[in-house]
């Protein structure tokens, strides 16, 4: 396995967590947002908006400093067709995130943040009837993000800039070695990649905003180790590995100062994720299929503010399987899911703390899996807890 000192972030920031819903991406980044149900790429109005919308960062008068942690505990549990029941090993984990904005001038705001927007962390054990599909499952991930805000006039600006990525990447399974015989492999692998961002803002009025954010897929050529329990294998390999392109659509609505709604839409490209290949001096070239579907995130919310500083907010979104039943795989463990979400914050003269809670939960029956190894009802409860201070100068 590679070691590279020349990362651009801490190891810190380099987490493992829970299988979290759509495949292995994490849209929540930031409380203020997450309270309302992630409903925040018109708003944006904070350092956060690095990642969630750059050209909302012309909204920001003077420099800011965001650093906030978001912690996790799923549940799974898989109840399958043949009568066996299973539960995956659950945990708390635990996600850094850290926003800055900085006004270079009027027009121009330059952003820099450090999060996790992809991971994933399954363990079933070795003892499953679907053992063959996964055991465990591990991406450990973090990008440093570098954006420019810039007010084209004063209701339309664009944002725009680069993420620096990298990706830890260990999967196990069990492998046919003989007739009748199949032992438990592992493979674990890293790289770093870059992609880029685009979005736009625009408020023709006080009550009326609309944001726009594209953010491209990023590809790795992940190299380390593959290893199969109780043979002669553990050698050097290499795997192709991404994560998909986002494109997300927002509108914001603020009848008066006390209020503000918004509804966004967001697809993600799984179309893009097709079969990665896995390949070892021993065993040649090894194609896992995936095959996703596109899929969309569906968010609503709200924010009720309070003239002493306080807010409360609340929040629902919805976010598509994208795994078809004809690939499932319990290591990623997808579904149709349901997220209920509440915060509550205070501003002060220069300084203002946000937090958010989480509730998630889904079903889903699985017919037609590969080998039927995974034919049954898989079902999820996730608890969520978010907090961040943020800092004016």
């Amino acid at each position: 396995m590679k070691h590279k000192a020349c990362l651009l972030f801490s190891a810190t920031a380099l987490t493992v967590i829970p299988a979290f819903s759509n495949g292995f991406y994490v849209p929540v980044q930031a409380p203020e947002a997450t309270a309302r149900g992630n409903a925040w790429l018109a708003t944006a109005d904070s350092a956060a908006a690095v990642y969630y919308n750059a050209a909302g960062l012309t909204q920001t008068e003077s420099p800011e400093v965001i650093v906030g942690a978001y912690s996790i505990m799923l549940g799974l549990e898989g109840e399958m067709d043949s009568g066996n029941n299973y539960e995956a090993d659950n945990s708390w984990a635990f996600l850094p995130q850290i926003y800055a904005a900085v006004p270079i001038n009027d027009k121009l705001v330059a952003g820099f943040g450090l999060n996790t927007p992809f991971g994933l962390a399954t363990d079933w054990g070795s003892d499953t009837q679907f053992r063959y599909l996964a055991t465990e499952t591990e991406l450990t991930y973090a990008t440093a993000w570098a954006v420019l805000g810039y007010k084209v006039t004063d209701t339309f600006s664009i944002g725009g800039g680069f993420g620096v990525h990298y990706a830890d990447l260990k999967f196990g399974r069990f492998v046919p070695v003989a007739p009748d015989v199949a032992l438990p492999s592992e493979f674990e692998g890293d790289d770093e990649s870059l992609s880029w961002t685009i979005s736009t803002r625009w408020q023709p009025t006080e009550q009326h905003a609309f944001g726009l954010v594209y953010r491209s897929k990023t590809e790795f050529d992940l190299e380390g180790d593959f290893e199969i329990t109780g043979t002669p294998i553990n050698e050097s390999a290499k795997s192709d590995f991404m994560t998909p392109s986002t494109l997300g659509g927002g509108y914001a609505y603020t009848p008066c100062e006390e209020w503000s709604f918004e509804v966004n839409v967001e697809w993600v490209n799984w179309d893009e994720l097709n079969s990665l290949n896995l390949s070892s001096p021993s065993t040649g070239t090894t194609a896992l299929p995936f095959n996703w579907d596109s899929n969309f995130i569906y968010s609503i919310g709200g924010t009720r503010y309070f003239e002493n500083g306080w807010n409360v907010s609340a929040g629902y979104n919805f976010i598509e399987n994208s795994i078809p039943d004809s690939n499932y795989n319990p290591g990623v463990a997808d579904a149709n899911r349901h997220w209920l979400n509440a915060g509550v914050g205070r501003k002060y003269e220069s300084f203002k703390w946000n937090f958010a809670y989480q509730y998630a939960f889904s079903e889903n029956d699985v017919s037609g899996s590969p080998g039927t190894l995974a034919d049954g009802t898989f079902k999820s409860r996730f608890h969520g807890l978010m907090f961040n201070c943020d800092w004016q100068f």
